[in-house]
């Protein structure tokens, strides 16, 4: 359960910087937002880094999420207080990040998902 605790705890660090890191202007103009990334490289750079490495952390929490709760429908495995923390868990991030800027935590967890289920051998 430790290790699960520092990948969620992962997963809400990079989100939070990408968030930061990735700034959408309001009103929405593309031009403003390649000119931002021109601007500052490297914080592009590092976000796109931070974006990288918590798609890749939380893809895999969600593929053990997904491979338990397969195993659990199978009947190979009971269901635990431990996946229901796990789940409780993911959805706090979720929300957490969700708060601080919607728009980049919706595009976080989507390539997240999309990973995870992807990586899903059952």
């Amino acid at each position: 359960m430790f290790i699960r605790l520092v990948h969620f705890s992962l997963v809400f660090l990079c989100g939070y910087l990408v968030i930061k890191w990735i700034s959408i202007p309001h009103p929405y103009v593309l031009t403003d937002f390649f000119v931002g990334i021109v601007i500052n490289p490297i914080q592009f750079f590092a976000a796109a880094i931070a974006l990288f490495i918590g798609i890749l952390i939380s893809g895999g929490v969600i593929n053990g999420i997904i491979n338990k709760t397969i195993k659990t429908w199978k009947k190979q495995s009971s269901c635990s207080i431990l996946m229901l923390l796990e789940y409780c868990g993911f959805g706090i991030v979720f929300f957490l990040l969700f708060y601080i800027g919607w728009e980049e935590t919706l595009i976080f967890f989507s390539l997240s998902f999309l990973y995870g289920m992807i990586s899903v051998e059952n």
